[in-house]
């Protein structure tokens, strides 16, 4: 009998049916067991753990991809977290400084360290984040972020990664600005002497979408120098200090109607949340955020992994969850299910280079003439001797130091880049000096800064460990240059160093001299408080730095010192050279 007229034979036909699907059963039951047997394999005892920090904007998209990526190897544990890339900056800077645990040592501690519940992919239910750990992945919303991290000395971070995805810079104005305005672009909105809305800018110096900004003002003063300082100096005074990603959303026709710069994806979620935006682009493309995907661990085995996960981001799949979550592939392909209102462009739009880092350098310093801020960390002593009273007053000298402190607090810049130091001696193991407040923009953490301040006590038994604290202040403002501010050092105190184990005074000045950099100045001053205070010694130190010390009987009147101060280190290069 041929085949031809056994298959014509319909009596066949449920058997046939039936064996094919026994086959399929016991192969889907074979895979199933295999799986669940190697997920629990003893071989499995010592698991591989990745960690990845992207972006708030890119996480929840790279999280899906994970998720599948993770599915196929049981021993891998992959582990993606949303953090600020200004926090993983703060880490990864203090990594290459001072050893701080990275992800790959972490898991190497036991299978639950450094792990997160919420946000990873194979991971235990017991998974804790830890914001203090260095990832074996770093995925910034922009390759700015990178940048700046090579600047503070962090080499294991790459100077460039691979772009995973992109998403345009916009400037995003409401509806009834939008039908307002008309067809008006940026160099309506943005470049005229009068513009029809005021647009909000995030703060360059920390932002990349300010950055981007500066860049169009730049295109539309075609290159012109004093026209592009011009166009900054409008639009200074509308600065915003965002505290991560997220930038205001634009305000409505009235009384505080503004446009801001923003992105194509926070216009697609605002569409989302019914918050109507409409996206307006600029003459050219600015380089927006192009999400580079940067391998830090040197295992191998990480990095293998880290590898393969790239592959998965990049591929079609991969790809598709950018798109599905607003975002555009790294050729520009546009998101998916645009609502026509938003007015973003269904058109493949090409991302823009970021221009060669001397040339971002000098467009900061010229933003940082225009809108005059700072990056501080203020260094208070909390010595014994601080708890002596300040004559007439029934303030000790920390206390009245402390409230000309947050004064001062009050008066600054929201978009100022501020930190804290406490110091005496042995606050922190043998260190002399402990962090009260990282260093941040003001802004959002203002009313938390006053308050953490408000808390700093006198070390009853402290002597003044003054040389080690100013070189570790200094090595960090240095690792941590910013352009487009006024970087200093600010030491508040009423004594001499006297602490017997420290470095000298030689040893601390030719330190100074080996880290200062006229290029990028950072100097440091003196505010001194007490009769105690030798002003040559506070002078050599200051002078090494291109810095100068002050001096007051009264703690009231630091605030006045530092405006004085401020308003003399507001030269910024490539105009001065201290």
């Amino acid at each position: 009998m041929s085949d031809g007229s056994l298959r014509a034979r319909p009596e066949f036909w449920p058997v046939a049916l039936l064996s094919a699907a026994l086959i399929a059963v016991l192969a889907g039951w074979s895979g199933f067991t295999y799986l669940d047997r190697t997920r629990n394999d003893p071989a499995c005892t010592e698991r591989t753990t990745l960690r990845v920090a992207a972006a708030p904007s890119i996480a929840p998209a790279v999280r899906t991809t994970a998720d599948r990526f993770a599915q196929r190897d049981p021993c891998l544990d992959l582990l993606v977290e949303a953090r600020e890339s200004v926090d993983v900056l703060r880490v990864v800077s203090r990594t290459a400084t001072e050893g701080v645990v990275t992800a790959s040592a972490s898991a190497s501690a036991g299978p639950s360290a450094g792990r997160s519940a919420s946000s990873s992919a194979g991971a235990g239910p017991n998974a804790a984040a830890d914001a203090t750990v260095a990832p074996d992945v770093w995925l910034p919303e922009s390759t700015l972020w990178l940048r700046r991290a090579r600047a503070t000395g962090a080499f294991q971070v790459p100077a460039e990664g691979v772009s995973v995805a992109t998403t345009p810079v916009v400037l995003a104005l409401d509806e009834g600005t939008a039908k307002r305005v008309g067809a008006a672009g940026w160099p309506q909105l943005v470049g005229a002497v009068k513009p029809p809305v005021a647009v909000s800018l995030p703060d360059p110096a920390t932002s990349p979408l300010g950055f981007a900004g500066l860049l169009g003002l730049r295109d539309i003063a075609r290159g012109s120098a004093p026209y592009t300082a011009a166009l900054m100096r409008r639009l200074s005074p509308n600065t915003v200090s965002t505290a991560g990603e997220k930038v205001p959303d634009p305000v409505g026709p009235g009384k505080n109607e503004t446009a801001v710069v923003s992105t194509e994806q926070q216009v697609l979620f605002a569409a989302a949340g019914g918050r109507r935006q409409v996206a307006v682009y600029p003459g050219r493309p600015v380089p927006g955020p192009d999400y580079p995907y940067a391998v830090l661990t040197p295992e191998e085995e990480q990095r293998e992994y880290a590898t393969g996960l790239l592959r998965a981001l990049l591929a079609t799949n991969g790809a598709e969850v950018f798109t599905g979550h607003g975002l555009r592939a790294p050729d520009g392909a546009a998101p998916t299910d645009i609502p026509a209102a938003t007015r973003i462009r269904k058109t493949a739009y090409t991302p823009a280079p970021l221009p060669a880092e001397q040339d971002a350098e000098t467009l900061l310093n010229a933003w940082g003439g225009v809108h005059i801020s700072a990056r501080m960390l203020a260094v208070f002593d909390i010595s014994g001797s601080m708890a002596a009273a300040v004559p007439g007053s029934d303030e000790s000298r920390l206390s009245a130091t402390i409230k000309a402190a947050q004064d001062g607090v009050q008066l600054l810049l929201s978009t100022t880049e501020l930190g804290v130091w406490e110091f005496s001696t042995d606050l922190d193991g043998q260190r002399d000096y402990r962090e009260v407040v990282p260093v941040g923009p003001i802004g959002p953490r203002r009313d938390d800064i006053i308050r953490r301040v408000g808390r700093m006590e006198v070390e009853p038994d402290g002597t003044t460990g003054l040389y080690d604290t100013a070189l570790a202040a200094y090595r960090d403002a240095t690792r941590n240059w910013t352009p487009g501010r006024i970087n200093m050092v600010l030491i508040l105190t009423d004594g001499t160093d006297d602490n017997a184990s420290g470095i000298s005074r030689a040893t601390l000045l030719r330190e100074l001299g080996r880290l200062a950099d006229r290029k990028r100045p950072v100097p440091i001053l003196f505010i001194g408080v007490g009769p105690e205070i030798d002003p040559a010694e506070l002078n050599q130190i200051a002078k090494a730095t291109g810095g100068r010390v002050a001096l007051t009987d009264k703690p009231s009147g630091i605030r006045q010192i530092f405006y004085t101060s401020l308003a003399e280190f507001s030269c910024l290069p490539p105009e001065c050279r201290r």
